[in-house]
């Protein structure tokens, strides 16, 4: 036992080398493109068929789907118990959209001559404010029940 009272974490052995694992992320990474591209395609002839609007697939489905693995490794991370890890993985994907893809698509909007700004309306600004109130009850005493 260390005198702080912290549990040591085991060090694990690495399965893959750094080139192996490099080799394995470029053919994961092809094939996830190639995939997104038939669901994209799948999604739109649905969305033609059925009537749904764009903007409910851009907005809900598609980051839902989008990100189905990462919301899997936490939950799998969340049911070994590893609750810091796992609220890295939710947090930080959600501050990795606010911070950089939000903005991204912005620029690349008034480059391509599109009307699109960071005003949101208040819908979309009274559901972000509920997404971080929940968020910090949450993390704030950094314990799962």
């Amino acid at each position: 036992d260390d005198d702080d009272g912290e549990e040591e974490e085991e060090e694990e052995e690495p399965v893959l080398g750094v080139w192996l694992a490099i080799f394995w992320l470029a053919v994961v990474t092809v094939i996830i493109s190639l995939l997104s591209e038939w669901m994209v395609d799948a999604l739109e002839e649905a969305a033609e068929g059925y009537g749904v609007p764009d903007l409910f697939l851009g907005t809900i489905i598609v980051p839902i789907v989008g990100n189905a693995a990462e919301h899997a490794a936490a939950i799998i991370f969340a049911a070994k118990n590893k609750m810091e890890l796992s609220l890295g993985i939710a947090v930080g994907s959600a501050a990795q959209i606010a911070v950089f893809v939000v903005p991204m698509l912005v620029c690349t909007a008034w480059a391509a001559d599109v009307p699109l700004t960071l005003n949101f309306h208040s819908f979309e600004a009274s559901c972000l404010l509920i997404c971080v109130i929940l968020v910090g009850f949450m993390i704030q005493n950094g314990e799962s029940k």
